[in-house]
């Protein structure tokens, strides 16, 4: 345990000096004093702490790739999204939204971890899972398969795109669009594997 942790170290503190989101190097510094004393829960706790700090700088990277408009859609102002923690454990969660008016609107989320993962790269290597629902149907993005749903409610017509990597899933969403081709297009359109790059 001892020579995982002084790997974290080691690894956290390559890092650190491009991190602006918290401080990072502090926290090394706690865990380093703490593992030093022995106190290995404060030591653990301050590295996930920093470990935090380089997802939230990782997260404000990708979001940094992201163009400002989308399919004549602009950011939502104020709601772009950089967590470090994902559901109380250390991760990474992006978000980014997108709308014209209220007439249509896109969102981009990245998380890592998704408890959603499973289940999404199960139903993309089982081929006979399709033939049952006519509103899912695999897709390429880019080198990725992705899970595309369709939902419609009245006239209202929304697609859902998954696309696991590694540990992560990014999940595009949209409403008001109803074509699926300009779906799937606008989120090629997007620089995925720089995304991917930067969150594996």
């Amino acid at each position: 345990m001892r020579t995982t942790l002084f790997s974290y170290l080691m690894i956290l503190s390559m890092f650190a000096f491009q991190v602006h989101a918290q401080d990072v190097n502090g926290q090394l510094n706690t865990a380093t004093s703490s593992y030093a004393s022995g106190d290995l829960e404060n030591a653990r706790f301050s590295l996930q702490e920093a470990l935090n700090g380089v997802n939230q700088a990782i997260g404000q990277d990708i979001l940094n790739l992201l163009p400002p408009t989308l399919g004549g859609m602009d950011v939502v102002s104020g709601n772009d999204n950089v967590t470090g923690t994902n559901m109380g454990f250390a991760g990474l969660y992006v978000n980014r939204d997108y709308q014209k008016d209220t007439i249509r609107d896109a969102s981009l989320e990245i998380i890592s971890d998704s408890p959603m993962l499973a289940t999404v790269n199960s139903i993309l290597t089982m081929s006979a899972m399709f033939s049952s629902d006519p509103n899912q149907k695999r897709i390429k993005v880019g080198s990725y398969k992705a899970l595309m749903t369709k939902s419609e409610f009245n006239d209202d017509v929304s697609y859902e795109i998954q696309m696991p990597f590694g540990n992560s899933m990014m999940t595009f969403k949209t409403n008001g669009i109803g074509d699926e081709a300009e779906v799937t297009g606008l989120m090629n359109s997007l620089p995925i594997a720089d995304i991917v790059k930067l969150a594996q």
